[in-house]
């Protein structure tokens, strides 16, 4: 229990400081719930689709497989977490109205996301006795992909500008792209049973350019709505 008690302590921490930037309008913890379970089921249909894509494939990814596998992943899961905010966007639009909360939901979806990848992945229930090192790291980086990808919805959906749909665009492939080179460093790590030095600085570079990317864009969002706020 202590394994899972520190995985659910992580979560709350990470998650807290996420919603700290929500300043203008605070999001309900229910609604915060419901992105977290939708994040959850998301990945889990995202698997699913991942199996069918690489059965598919078969023979014809020959000694590509990492990639391919890589590149389904990046593609489908971040697809899960921005169908997450589409949906609160367009079902609940009392709760979101708000510039920032495609950020806000999208990385909570990513959380959702880590929590559900972490517990397949040490396994329900593990012999492991204390969190991996490597568990923070997954839900820091579930939730930045899934914050950076679901950002431009609350441009569109919101402040309903023309560039709104470039943002979501540009942002959806920024995450698929973080997402996707994110796992092809892990699977060649996990092949070779160790880290090497590019995996390594690889990662960092990764993870510290999609945290400065998250940040901005959290400012960003925060300007607009800062203005949103004052004409509403």
């Amino acid at each position: 229990m202590l394994l899972y008690a520190t995985l659910l302590l992580c979560s709350v921490a990470i998650g807290a400081q996420v919603y700290r930037y929500d300043l203008y309008d605070r999001e309900p913890p229910h609604a915060i719930l419901l992105a977290l379970i939708g994040g959850a089921i998301g990945l889990h249909l995202a698997g699913l689709v991942q199996v069918a894509f690489m059965a598919w494939m078969g023979t014809a990814i020959g000694e590509h497989f990492n990639l391919w596998l890589a590149l389904a992943a990046g593609t489908t899961e971040e697809l899960a977490k921005i169908a997450v905010v589409a949906a609160v966007a367009l079902a609940r639009p009392k709760w979101f109205n708000d510039p920032l909360d495609g950020a806000i939901y999208g990385a909570f979806a990513g959380l959702g996301a880590a929590i559900y990848e972490s517990i397949m992945h040490i396994g329900w229930p593990s012999a492991e006795p204390f969190l991996p090192a490597s568990e923070p790291v997954r839900l820091m980086g579930h939730l930045v992909m899934g914050g950076i990808g679901g950002f431009g919805v609350g441009f569109v959906k919101v402040l309903r500008t023309r560039s709104g749909w470039w943002w979501l665009t540009g942002c959806l492939l920024g995450a698929m792209a973080l997402h996707t080179l994110w796992d092809v460093i892990a699977f060649d790590a996990a092949d070779r049973g160790r880290m090497l030095p590019w995996h390594t600085a690889g990662s960092v570079l990764l993870m510290v350019g999609g945290m400065v990317t998250f940040r901005l864009l959290v400012k960003k969002g925060a300007e607009k709505s800062r203005g949103w706020v004052g004409q509403t």
